[in-house]
């Protein structure tokens, strides 16, 4: 009996399977009435997850223009025997969410496809039988040469290449829909974890919660300790490794431990620190201190009592975002999380010695963080960005050297924060769909409208005619233009790039963006506003300079750029385009996000690690202090008269207020413009995004995100 895989895949979410090819809908393997159109509608949001489907689109795929009937009968019809099969309510949907007057939208969370797998019976010859030579010198040298035939293929078997680790199946625990991963706002994101029976994890507004290892109800864990973001699980399974991240102001946090059976919690002598992990036989305690935001960042070991503490590394090239022990506590792997992609991956020796970089999986965009090693060290479970990965540690008898790294997820689903259950055979992990909808706040009824129909699409800029805009698509960060009522839509950048920021140049033929490629690092670009090849603008590509937050000066000759927002040696520099010649604006040492006003009077910058802004007159070729604010701005941006410095108030805002102001320039003062209340919260690719429209009426991007919590069964072999 031999297996084939089937090569056609199929659509699961939920307990529904959807074959696109024979136009089946199946739940729970039982085949259910569903065909015409109510199927076709399915399929058509199945293709364009998140998206906006619109009516019109509906009407034009499934009614023609010679069939007469009432299409908005028959499209409300078709779409009420969908959901009937569903089995959703309008009012709450899981899966189909209708937009007023607009179309509807497909919010489940599709899971990867597993190709099937079929068993084909093959027919076996039967050997004739053999006669047995009466010859013992031949048969002496049969057994040799079939012993040597054995030692051949033994040798043969352990030098070919191991099987590959995958996942077996999926299964989501969680349907609450909330966001996870952050205990509360503006903390950093804490760990899953497990006991084997239950699984711990954050949910912002909510705190510390549990679910069941087979699924169902989500529950408070009881805790006295504000906003504590889980780090490790003891080796015993009873307590919580953790850091109370209540004052969002401190670079490292408290270090706690909480009893899962009373709730309790007992402070870790005076540790403090942003990511933590105990040793294997839960006596010592390995902890990072330092900005979570940059280096330098320094690793100690102490007590599970927290005395002691002992230094063993320090980071100059990234902040440390995950430490995991060997299972022999002989090493500590470091995960960090830095600018370039070059070595995320470190290892150092208990006692501080051979600190050195390891291999990582080939192509890693982003950091490595929720490491976990399996038991008997074979496998290391790392996530890279919104991927899985493992990497084989341990090779067999005569097999190479070096590691294996096996990417286990891929596909819509971003997943974070993984952790294997205590046999090795499951992964629990943050899986969802990042997607927003774009508004704007109308400042007169005071009310969030759609713009651009409500894409998912973040850091919008508008031509100084006010016809066109420049948008970026979220969460694939691909560059767009189109006209302010969504026509004439052009691509500009393909996924080679992640493009962010981009800003029309003063006489609408261009656009400049910040470009992230495969080295990691953000350079400059510009491209034509009717298409074409991006042409690179920054000077040293191969360098670990970031180059940021282009601005256009009024002739379009010139952009005024900075360094990264969390470098503290970040300055604000210009380039001309024609000479390409760059020079440093003299005293803007520590400042990032530069904005020229749009008559070419003023720069706009702040400093960076602090709430100062200041304004560089180009008359007197001088900057000034113009606002020390008590909180943090988010995305400054001039208005098209000069007159003000737009900002929101808060960099990552998921949920609650959002508080926008002005600066008005003629004497420095801030004044409040409006409060934005936003249930489902903020997101984009660097955090909350907004921005304001040439009219002054904020713009944003609502985030629509489900994150649940899933089950992967995993194979290791």
């Amino acid at each position: 009996m031999a297996e084939i895989k089937d090569p056609q895949k199929r659509t699961l979410f939920g307990p529904f399977e959807v074959d696109l090819r024979s136009e089946e809908l199946k739940k729970r393997g039982v085949r259910l009435r569903l065909a015409g159109q109510p199927f076709q509608i399915l399929k058509m949001l199945l293709e364009r997850p998140g998206d906006l489907v619109t009516r019109e689109e509906l009407r034009q795929a499934l009614w023609p223009s010679d069939t007469f009937v009432d299409f908005d009968h028959g499209l409300n019809a078709a779409v009420n025997k969908l959901r009937e099969a569903l089995g959703e309510d309008a009012d709450a949907p899981r899966y189909i969410e209708t937009l007023p007057r607009r179309g509807y939208r497909f919010v489940g969370v599709i899971e990867p496809s597993v190709p099937v797998q079929i068993k084909v019976a093959i027919p076996e010859g039967r050997p004739e039988k053999s006669a047995v030579s009466a010859n013992r010198p031949m048969v002496a040298a049969v057994g040799s040469f079939a012993v040597g035939c054995l030692i051949v293929a033994i040798f043969l078997v352990l030098r070919s290449p191991a099987a590959p680790a995958r996942i077996l199946s999926y299964r989501q625990l969680t349907t609450d829909r909330k966001p996870k991963g952050q205990p509360c706002e503006g903390a950093l994101s804490a760990r899953v974890v497990t006991d084997g029976a239950r699984v711990f994890f954050s949910e912002i507004g909510h705190g510390l919660m549990q679910v069941s290892a087979n699924g169902g109800e989500v529950a408070p864990v009881p805790n006295l300790v504000p906003c504590f973001a889980v780090f490790d699980i003891s080796p015993d399974k009873t307590e919580l490794l953790g850091a109370s991240m209540a004052d969002a102001s401190k670079v490292d946090h408290p270090l706690w431990a909480l009893s899962l059976s009373s709730g309790l919690a007992r402070r870790i002598g005076d540790l403090n620190g942003h990511a933590a992990a105990w040793s294997p036989d839960g006596k010592r305690i390995a902890y990072a201190t330092g900005s979570y935001w940059g280096p330098p960042n320094d690793l100690f070991i102490a007590t599970n009592e927290g005395s002691g503490a002992r230094h063993v590394a320090q980071m100059d090239i990234g902040s440390i975002a995950t430490i995991v022990w060997s299972p022999d506590e002989k090493l500590l792997r470091i995960g960090l999380q830095k600018q370039s992609p070059e070595n995320f991956m470190w290892e150092v020796s208990s006692d501080g010695s051979n600190l050195h970089p390891v291999p990582q999986p080939p192509g890693a965009d982003c950091c490595l963080v929720g490491m976990n090693w399996t038991a008997d060290g074979k496998y290391l479970l790392a996530q890279s960005g919104a991927t899985l990965w493992v990497l084989r540690e341990k090779r067999a008898i005569l097999r190479g050297e070096s590691s294996d790294a096996f990417q286990l997820t891929s596909g819509p689903i971003h997943y974070q924060s993984p952790t294997l259950s205590p046999d090795g055979k499951k992964i629990f992990t943050i899986g969802g769909r990042p997607r927003g909808e774009l508004l704007r706040y109308d400042l007169q009824s005071q009310k969030l409208e759609p713009f651009l129909s409500g894409i998912s699409a973040e850091h919008v800029d508008f031509s100084r005619d006010g016809k066109w805009v420049t948008y970026v698509t979220f969460p694939d960060s691909i560059l767009w233009r189109s006209r302010v009522d969504g026509s004439e839509r052009l691509q500009l950048t393909d996924d080679s790039l992640i493009a962010v920021l981009p800003r029309w140049s003063p006489d609408g033929t261009r656009i400049a963006f910040s470009g992230l490629g495969p080295n990691g690092r953000p350079k400059i670009y510009v491209v034509s506003a009717e298409g074409g090849t991006p042409e690179l603008i920054s000077q040293n590509v191969d360098s670990d300079q970031v180059d940021a937050d282009a601005t256009w000066t009024p002739d379009s000759n010139t952009l005024v750029f900075s360094g990264s927002t969390f470098d503290v040696h970040s300055k604000i520099s210009s380039v001309n385009l024609a000479t390409r010649h760059v020079s440093v604006i003299p005293g803007s040492e520590g400042m990032s996000s530069p904005r020229v006003s749009p008559d070419g009077r003023f720069i706009y910058a702040e400093m960076t690690h602090s709430h100062q802004a200041f304004l560089f007159s180009e008359k007197t070729q001088e900057w000034s202090k113009v606002a020390d604010r008590t909180s943090g701005s988010a995305w400054p941006q001039w208005s098209s008269d000069s007159k003000y410095v737009y900002w929101g108030s808060d960099p990552e805002p998921r949920m609650g207020s959002f508080p926008v102001y002005r600066l008005r320039v003629a004497d420095h003062q801030i004044e409040p413009v409006t409060t934005l209340n936003v249930p489902e919260g903020l997101i984009g690719i660097w955090g909350g995004w907004m921005s304001t429209a040439p009219d002054g009426s904020p713009l944003l991007l609502r985030d629509l995100s489900i994150q649940e919590i899933y089950a992967l069964d995993v194979d290791l072999p």
